[in-house]
């Protein structure tokens, strides 16, 4: 399916991988999810190792998901050593050309050469009577339809045929005890350790790419000479990375993707396949299970069980990776019970449906993934039996917890604890809230999801995500509450982060509500956030009256935004060139509670302050420390994106006081403005 120029196509390592496997171990299997090029693999090994054996490769294949006219295994190899086929098609690109063939064998005489239905089945007995000596390699090429039978066949050859060796091909191994696998997963995008080189997979798409183009010429214009393909520029290139990342790899997908390249360009294409990938297709491919990529995944959703299909269409509403206990939460119910999920997960697992990210056994908790493919083919499933709304429901719900323990992480201090987690879950918190919410409750779960997640947005860099979460969440419920008001608040706040005109009136707003509501720490934090944008304009008096306010006004222990040290901390910062000693006072009592000791960020904001004031007072050495001491706080939490206004208050700092007046505007979150 991705073979070049006689050989394959990013596959060297594996390739000789299995070759050392087949020269260890009389059993091999390879393994892998659809369309990864399991049969090519194994063809290529098979016609390397064959030649070292006396009798040669017998290859033998069930296509399209079922045994041809309901043969046994042992029939199927008897019809290989013969020569005898089906009439089945060969797999897409470089596969052999029948389903059933063979390589070093001549015919085994008359007897041998009766036809299948006359000579009735042939039994495991008299095969193995009939390899008898022979030292062959049986190729057994998408065994999964008849995978009990091919695992008792396959014992047979191994105790009674000591010159038989295996190599078999599926989606999950045989499991005998002397089995070697190799797991096959799909081709890189990118080659390693290089941003301009092209991987595998790009290659791949663009090879095929031209011959789609030579075959669209040949049936546009008979006889027309095809013309050279043009060097792709950097533009198309990108094009090109991203349809095979969005395929991630698979190299199935990426020939049939290659195949649309003669009616829509890469660029258009890529588009298309954002929308879902389903629709890749490619009529004429011989086997029906390789015209599109759908059919692909559901051979794979055949062979399921009822159990593990309901698991696997409930599992597409994750995005991206997901723990045992969120799938539990998710696809439990309706008939299924929590105490069968999991065992659902680890057969999906077995059976390449579902990727493994931790190996499940190891000391951190398993986690899985769901390929893209898979995803897609699970929710068309989900909404065929009425079930999506459902587990969308579940979904966010679990996902709600996830952002209140990453909140209460950052609320006692635990700040690398919920960045990490925020780190690992965020596909999945930016699916919940993307998904449009279908009632009041669901509006006001995702709306209190995004209130809970304020120091992701704004401290840790992700603003404009927050900011176009809260304008799709503030008009479908109601602003009148606490949580209403301070996300007007938080929208407020990332406006002013993004320089949006809107910030002011924003923050109106939430004043508003707020003081209707009683709530003292969003009214504080309205007048730390107009400090901000008052210092960041240069009004540098009404600033400190905005911040002195806030520092007044925000609670000790308030929760869902910054803590008072912080608003002392700012004004510090606002004071240093105009009242230097009222900075000195404000950063001390920045630094006298208890949350600059456990909090991270107030800590690190609180050492800026010290760094700036220390500074301006002519004591380099004591700054040039404390500043230090603010950028391994500031790069621990967001990163070093949101370190800019350290480096340059270090730069000033090292370079004298003549660039102590240094202006600029900061950027969002923890950074405060310059010296």
């Amino acid at each position: 399916m991705h073979v070049r120029g006689g050989g394959l196509l990013g596959r060297a390592d594996e390739l000789s991988g299995l070759r050392r496997l087949l020269a260890q171990s009389r059993l091999v299997t390879v393994t892998g999810g659809p369309g990864v090029g399991k049969s090519v693999l194994a063809a290529h090994a098979a016609a390397a190792v064959g030649s070292q054996l006396t009798d040669g490769v017998v290859i033998v294949r069930w296509w399209d998901g079922a045994p041809a006219q309901g043969r046994s295994a042992a029939r199927a190899v008897v019809e290989a050593m013969d020569g005898e086929t089906d009439g089945g098609p060969p797999a897409a690109g470089g596969e052999p050309s029948t389903p059933a063939a063979t390589e070093g064998h001549e015919p085994t005489g008359a007897a041998g050469r009766q036809s299948a239905g006359a000579r009735g089945d042939f039994s495991e007995a008299e095969l193995i009577a009939r390899l008898g000596e022979r030292r062959v390699l049986v190729v057994l090429d998408d065994f999964d339809p008849v995978r009990d039978e091919c695992l008792r066949l396959v014992q047979s050859l191994l105790l009674r045929a000591p010159g038989v060796r295996v190599l078999a091909t599926g989606r999950q191994p045989l499991g005998l005890g002397q089995e070697l696998v190799l797991r096959l997963g799909p081709l890189p995008v990118g080659a390693p350790g290089t941003a301009e080189e092209p991987g595998p997979a790009v290659e791949l798409f663009m090879e095929r790419a031209r011959g789609a183009g030579r075959r669209a010429t040949v049936r546009t214009a008979p006889g027309a000479a095809a013309p050279s393909p043009a060097a792709p520029d950097e533009a198309e290139l990108r094009a090109v990375s991203d349809i095979c990342a969005r395929l991630e790899g698979v190299p199935l997908a990426v020939e049939l993707a290659a195949a649309q390249s003669a009616l829509h360009p890469p660029a258009r294409l890529a588009h298309m396949l954002r929308l879902g990938q389903g629709w890749l297709g490619k009529p004429e491919a011989p086997l029906r299970r390789h015209r599109s990529l759908r059919a692909a995944v559901g051979a794979s959703y055949a062979l399921c069980g009822q159990e593990e299909r309901t698991v696997w269409a409930r599992l597409s509403v994750f995005a991206g990776e997901f723990d045992e206990d969120a799938a539990v939460h998710v696809c439990a119910g309706g008939g299924l019970d929590q105490a069968r999920v999991a065992s659902c997960l680890a057969r999906l697992v077995l059976a390449s449906v579902l990727e493994p990210v931790r190996d499940p056994g190891g000391v951190l908790p398993p986690r899985y993934r769901l390929p893209t493919a898979a995803r897609g083919f699970g929710a068309e499933r989900l909404e065929s039996v009425g079930e999506r709304v459902a587990a969308a429901t579940r979904h966010l719900s679990w996902y709600r917890d996830v952002a209140s323990k990453a909140h209460q992480l950052w609320s006692t201090g635990q700040h690398e604890r919920a960045t990490l987690l925020l780190r690992d879950e965020e596909p999945n918190l930016r699916a919940a809230l993307e998904r449009g919410p279908d009632s009041a409750d669901r509006s006001a779960t995702a709306l209190g999801m995004v209130v809970d997640l304020w120091f992701w947005w704004a401290v840790c860099g992700h603003a404009a995500e927050g900011r176009e979460h809260l304008r799709r969440l503030l008009p479908l419920g109601r602003a009148d509450t606490p949580v209403g008001g301070q996300a007007l608040w938080l929208a407020g706040w990332l406006a002013a982060c993004t320089g949006a005109p809107e910030a002011e009136e924003l923050l109106s707003q939430a004043w508003r509500v707020a003081v209707l509501c009683g709530d003292d720490a969003t009214v504080g934090r309205v007048a730390h956030v107009q400090g901000v944008i008052a210092l960041r304009d240069g009004a540098t008096e009404r600033a400190i009256e905005h911040l002195r306010e806030a520092a007044h006004t925000v609670p000790v222990h308030a929760d869902h935004g910054p803590p008072a040290a912080v608003s002392w901390a700012e004004l510090a910062v606002a004071q240093a060139h105009v009242r230097p000693a009222d900075a000195l006072r404000s950063v001390r009592r920045a630094s006298a509670g208890t949350q600059t000791r456990h909090d991270i960020w107030a800590r690190s904001m609180t050492q800026y302050a010290y760094a700036l004031v220390e500074h301006l007072r002519g004591r380099r050495s004591r700054a040039w420390r404390r500043a230090h001491k603010a950028l391994a706080g500031v790069e621990s939490v967001a990163g070093p994106l949101g370190a800019a206004s350290v480096h340059q208050l270090i730069t000033a700092i090292e370079h004298g006081p003549a660039l102590g007046g240094v202006e600029w505007t900061p950027p969002c979150g923890w950074d405060p403005p310059g010296p």
